[in-house]
């Protein structure tokens, strides 16, 4: 289960640059939730799933997998509860496959065969 309570992100405080980019998320995905983050330029999709990852610290906040509180773990420490798939059609990953072809792979990431 992964849960994010009133996380904030604000980059460049206090400067003329200042962009809040995340105002108070709140998510529950339970085990075996499939979702899709969709939404324009600048939305704070990226920015959501780099906090999660540990990538950007959270300004405020709580996020939670399976009950451990990872808020403050460095990205090095979360990597045992995340593992994130880059793709980049400009590097030829997956370049020939469809938004759909991509989203099946990732929602059969972890069955096996039977």
């Amino acid at each position: 289960m992964l849960i994010l309570s009133n996380v904030r992100k604000t980059f460049n405080k206090g400067t003329i640059n200042e962009k809040k980019a995340l105002k108070g998320i709140n998510l529950t995905l339970n085990d075996g939730d499939f979702v899709t983050v969709i939404g324009g330029n600048g939305a704070g999709k990226s920015t959501m799933l780099n906090m999660i990852a540990g990538v950007y610290p959270i300004d405020s906040g709580r996020i939670e997998i399976d009950g451990v509180n990872i808020s403050r773990q460095p990205e090095h420490k979360r990597a045992r509860y995340i593992g994130r798939v880059f793709q980049d059609p400009m590097k030829g990953t997956a370049a020939g496959m469809e938004i759909q072809e991509n989203m099946a792979l990732a929602f059969r990431r972890g069955r096996t065969r039977g």
